[in-house]
């Protein structure tokens, strides 16, 4: 016999959650009571597609988006500066990392926009406070929801497309976290399996179809479940619905470009599973290891590397399925690097950095400030781009949806995208 508390953590583990379940249960029975009250709330998604890169550990800005031609760069910086001759020059003022040539490629074709110095009034130089002010848009307080998950709330009144975001990962980031549904999260192809016909032993095959018809819908589509037991039931199987319709995409979908390791498996991930079919909105995943404290030359330089390449695999494996034009790719990182180099050849937390907006409909270019070294903000380059404005873009200008559910009015969308 398969206890409440055994029935919950098989709910949990299916879904792909983290967080504690009783909250976004009880949650979710009020979003279904009100999509009930107002059926046209939900929308339905289009072909546009965002997906988010975190460059996890505070990616080096000054050595990614380089301003060579400034000498105070060069002197803050006497053995990890960029040479000049080294440098991808976008400009007479700044160019990209030499690793980072694939990428430069791109921006040459007007597919990609660099924004200069992207942060925040008075900068968090804790990784925990300045990620939690990136993922949830808000410098000043302590939302339970993400970004993007306030986004998928909007879209998703009813809290019943879990496969609206997709996390590629481990731990669910706070930035896709909804007050309404459960996010699908998988780290590999077979994260998600719960199935009978794969290769499990008898007894964990026998156990997979016993929970399977445990968790089948006992309500009708629409009716408000009636009790605890019933809100675990259905919000399971909604998570079962989307785990198997991850495995349908997948198993029709194969890749068409050859990708680097890292970042590269799961970008190779998501490009099958929007060839798949799959109907998610917001793919996030990350790359970590710029927490580059010491010995940074070599080590950032292959994390640029790998970043460079395995996007421009990802828009290959895009266009060879028609879709370049309908996915946008943000990059971010939850702090740039100090101007000064440190005495153990690397360089320790600072305040903006570069962020990376790739793709067909982007209007490519460089967007923001030069680093202004006259001004510091505590010995750091400040920002001449807010992120949230960055944000605001995104939800109005390619996700169609509403600023508002994301950042205050004040933060004005840039112009990033391709009108038509």
């Amino acid at each position: 016999m398969i206890t409440r508390r055994e029935l919950l953590s098989s709910s949990i583990a299916a879904a792909g959650i983290g967080a504690a379940a009783p909250s976004w249960l009880l949650r979710a029975v009020r979003a279904q009571e009100q999509a009930a009250a107002d059926p046209k709330a939900a929308t339905q998604p289009d072909s546009r597609i965002l997906v988010v890169v975190l460059l996890a550990g505070g990616n080096d800005g000054l050595n990614t988006v380089v301003p060579y031609s400034d000498e105070r760069y060069r002197e803050a910086r006497p053995t990890l500066r960029i040479e000049k001759d080294k440098v991808l020059r976008i400009d007479e003022h700044v160019g990209l990392h030499p690793s980072m040539k694939l990428l430069r490629e791109r921006y040459e074709k007007g597919e990609v926009a660099v924004l200069q110095n992207v942060g925040y009034p008075k900068p968090n130089r804790s990784h925990f406070v300045s990620m939690d002010i990136w993922q949830t848009a808000d410098p000043g307080g302590t939302p339970r929801t993400g970004w993007l998950g306030r986004y998928a709330d909007g879209a998703d009144a009813a809290g019943t497309s879990p496969a609206l975001l997709v996390h590629l990962g481990s731990a669910v980031p706070l930035a896709l976290r909804r007050d309404r549904a459960p996010i699908l999260t998988m780290d590999n192809e077979d994260s998600l399996s719960l199935s009978p016909d794969r290769k499990y032993p008898a007894d964990q095959s026998e156990q997979t179809l016993a929970f399977r018809k445990l968790c089948e819908r006992v309500v009708p589509l629409g009716t408000t479940p009636v009790t605890y037991t019933d809100v675990v039931r259905e919000t399971t199987a909604s998570g079962l619905a989307s785990a198997d319709e991850v495995a349908a995409c997948l198993k029709k979908a194969k890749n068409e470009a050859a990708y680097p390791k890292s970042l590269g498996n799961r970008l190779s991930l998501v490009a099958k599973l929007i060839a798949g079919g799959m109907k998610t909105r917001v793919y996030f995943t990350s790359l970590g290891g710029f927490d580059t404290h010491a010995r940074q030359r070599d080590a950032h330089a292959n994390l640029l590397q790998n970043f460079s390449e395995a996007v421009d695999a990802f828009y290959k494996d895009l266009a060879a399925m028609g879709r370049a034009k309908d996915v946008l790719l943000m990059s971010f990182s939850e702090f740039g690097r100090r101007t000064a180099e440190n005495a153990s050849g690397g360089t320790d937390h600072g305040a903006a950095g570069p962020v990376f907006v790739v793709g067909g409909a982007v209007k490519g270019g460089l967007f923001g400030s030069n680093p202004d070294f006259e001004h510091l903000v505590d010995g750091d380059v400040g920002h001449s781009i807010d992120f949230r404005s960055v944000y605001a873009t995104l939800m109005k200008d390619w996700l169609g949806a509403d600023p508002a559910l994301t950042v205050p009015a004040e933060f004005t969308p840039l112009e990033l995208v391709q009108t038509a």
